[in-house]
Formats: structure tokens, C-alpha cells, sequence
């Protein structure tokens, strides 16, 4: 009889579970008109009874979301303890998280981006070496302003990532949270018969999709800034609101969407996201979820942004020359064939690693202080799937 009154209590502790927070809410005395709160877990009502009936071992169980026969066979279910979240919910939340982000990191590592844009945008002439990084830094800080000019564009560039970089991540968090169950019922674990693929490949067939479509839709808002940006890194102007003036006195609303513009943008952002989310959700699964905290975070980002940068630069250096050609037909006309072709006859394949230095002195770091600062609006907004250190969830929960 004494084991069988503290597992009766048990079992009236652990079925009023609060179902946001896995907190028991117990009614400590029925002749009180109020309720004290008090926060169980099923190991430590199993301690309070010592193994003293299973009728607590049953709402233990229960409490995990594990249905359970009782001594008369009645079975004792409830819902899950934390229910998903939606998938425009969960795209909002990133969309925030990753607009912040993308501010914060922009504003840290602008002066590489600068240098990047400059020695891009140098042609050569007569088969001549082009600008190398100590020259590049040299023609920037000879204009006037000195080293404030490696921050050129800051102002623009962390403004105009916070839209981009939300819709972004937005869109690609809602499509892999309705991709992945879909080819999973359509192809895998979850169909009828023979799995076509395993379920593992689905998923990263998911990522490789959603990142295609979040890009082509965050491409086109991206191209403005882009112009804006690279035309004051390069010294045709001093100031933004100068560089917007001036470009929209000149040929209107199509200055900041060049001929090719916005199809080299996403020439180059669709496969750079493919690379680097793919790269980034694989060392996020089977290294960060091991032991999450900011260090890991930052090396996982490092890693695939350096990964996507250095495959996708030649795609980079073409952007570029697209985007700072001038307004009307320019030397390229639009074309990314043509100026891919110039860009070759130039100095041949190693033309296309212009930029890659810097480009990786800014990607790698960038990568890293952006997913340090993602994953943590992500843990600060609760979004579903966020990997907190000391959580039993190890990976988005799809």
C-alpha cells in the first residue's frame, strides 16, 4: 500500500504535462482554490517511487508520447508533448533570423568584399598581370578618404542583405519543410512498396531544391543593391544616396538592373547555394547536433561558404564585370557568353580565380559570423529544429 500512493501520485503529476514547456502541473490540495506549479520529469517521478508500480511506469510512458496498457488493459495516449510548427511560421522565424544575421556580418566584413569588387573589375590590357591584393588595397586607400574607402557600400550592402538574405532563408526554410515529407511519401520510407531512394538522399535532393528556389526568388531583389554597392567599391561614386541619384538620373530604373544583371546573378547565387546549404545542413547533422555551441557553428558556416565561394568564382567574376559594365550596351552588351569569352582571351582559364583571395578571406569568415548569428536568432526565436546546447533535438524535425 505505501509503494502504491506515491505511484499514484506520480501518475496524477505526469498526465498534466504542460504540453510547450514538458512542465507537470499537479493540484497539490483538493480543498484549495489554487494551483501550484511544480516541474516533474518522468526520471524523477520513477525515482520518487522506487519502482513501486506500473501504473507510473505507464504515465511515464505516456508522458514521452508512448502509449501504454494499464492493468486493465485501457490504453493512455496523449499528444505530442511540443507540437510542430508550421511551415510559414518556421519560414517567418528564419527569414528574421537570417536578415539580422546577414547585417551583422556584412558589417564586420565589408573591406574584403571591397577589395574583392576592385580587382574584379580591373581589366587587363596587353596580356598584363592583373591587380593583385596589396595593389588592390593601395588604389583604394589612395582615393580620397583613405581607409574609410574599404568600408564603400557598407551602408547599402547591410541594408539591402536584410531583405535578400530574409527572403532567402525564408522561402528556402518553408520549401525544405514541405519538400522533404513530400519526396519522402512520394519516394521513400513513406510510399507504398519499394523506396525508390533512401530517405537520406531525398533529403539532400530537398535541400538542393529549396535552395534553388530561394535564390531565384531572392536574386532579383538582390541585383539593385548589388549594382549600387559594386559602383561605389569601384570609385565611380562617393556616397550612396549620390550613387542612387546619379545612376537614376542617367537611364532611370534600369540602371540598377543591367543588361544580364540579373541572370548572372542567379547564375552564380543558385549554384552557390547549392554547394554551401548542402555542405552546411551535412556538417550541421553529423557534427554541430553532437555538441552544439557557437565555435562549431562558425566552423560549420566557414567551411561550406569557403566550399560554395571557391566553385562558384568564376560565375563571381563575371557578375561583376556584368554589373559595373556601364548603363546601355557596354563592352559585353549583356551578354554572359560574350564577356565570358573576353574574360578567357584575357589570360585564359586562371582570369576567372580573380578575386578568389579576397573572396575567400571575405566568404570564409562571412560564413562563419553569419551562421554563428543565425543560429543564435534561431535558438532566440525558438525556431523549430534550432540546435541548443544540452537539446536532445540533433536535426530539423521533417
Amino acid at each position: 500500500m505505501r509503494a502504491s500512493v506515491p505511484a499514484i501520485l506520480a501518475v496524477l503529476l505526469l498526465l498534466s504535462n504542460d504540453s510547450a514547456t514538458g512542465a507537470v502541473t499537479a493540484p497539490l490540495s483538493p480543498l484549495c482554490g489554487t494551483r501550484r506549479r511544480k516541474r516533474i520529469t518522468p526520471s524523477l517521478a520513477a525515482r520518487s517511487v522506487r519502482g513501486g508500480g506500473r501504473l507510473a511506469a505507464a504515465a511515464i510512458d505516456n508522458a514521452e508520447g508512448t502509449p501504454r496498457h494499464g492493468k486493465k488493459g485501457a490504453v493512455v495516449t496523449t499528444a505530442p508533448l511540443k507540437p510542430s510548427s508550421s511551415a510559414t511560421v518556421d519560414g517567418l522565424k528564419n527569414a528574421l533570423a537570417s536578415g539580422l544575421a546577414a547585417a551583422c556580418s556584412k558589417a564586420i566584413l565589408q573591406p574584403f568584399d571591397t577589395l574583392k569588387t576592385v580587382q574584379q573589375q580591373t581589366r587587363s590590357v596587353g596580356g598584363e598581370r592583373g591587380l593583385g591584393l596589396a595593389e588592390a588595397v593601395r588604389k583604394i586607400t589612395a582615393r580620397e578618404g583613405g581607409v574609410r574607402n574599404l568600408y564603400s557600400g557598407l551602408v547599402v550592402s547591410a541594408l539591402g542583405s536584410m531583405p535578400s538574405v530574409g527572403l532567402y532563408f525564408g522561402v528556402y526554410s518553408y520549401s525544405k519543410k514541405k519538400l522533404i515529407p513530400f519526396f519522402r511519401e512520394a519516394l521513400g520510407s513513406g510510399r507504398d512498396g519499394t523506396p525508390v531512394l533512401s530517405d537520406t538522399a531525398l533529403r539532400s535532393i530537398a535541400i538542393v531544391c529549396s535552395a534553388a528556389v530561394g535564390n531565384t526568388i531572392a536574386s532579383s531583389f538582390r541585383v539593385p543593391y548589388e549594382v549600387v554597392k559594386q559602383n561605389i567599391q569601384t570609385g565611380k561614386y562617393s556616397s550612396t544616396l549620390g550613387a542612387v541619384r546619379s545612376m537614376y538620373a542617367g537611364t532611370g530604373i534600369r540602371a540598377f538592373f543591367p543588361l544580364g544583371g540579373v541572370g548572372v546573378q542567379m547564375a552564380r547565387d543558385i549554384p552557390y547555394a547549392m554547394f554551401t546549404l548542402l555542405a552546411y545542413e551535412a556538417i550541421r547533422d553529423h557534427w554541430v547536433s553532437d555538441n552544439p555551441g557557437p565555435l562549431r557553428d562558425m566552423a560549420a558556416g566557414a567551411l561550406s561558404g569557403g566550399w560554395g565561394s571557391f566553385v562558384t568564382n568564376p560565375l563571381d567574376v563575371i557578375k561583376t564585370r556584368l554589373q559595373t559594365d556601364g548603363p546601355g550596351a557596354g563592352l559585353y552588351g549583356g551578354s554572359i557568353i560574350k564577356c565570358a569569352v573576353a574574360t578567357y582571351e584575357e589570360g585564359g582559364p586562371m582570369t576567372f580565380l580573380r578575386g578568389a583571395a579576397p573572396r575567400l578571406m571575405h566568404k570564409i569568415p562571412a560564413n562563419g559570423c553569419f551562421f554563428v548569428f543565425y543560429e543564435f536568432f534561431r535558438r532566440m526565436l525558438r525556431v523549430e529544429g534550432a540546435v541548443a546546447k544540452g537539446s536532445d533535438t540533433k536535426k530539423d524535425e521533417f
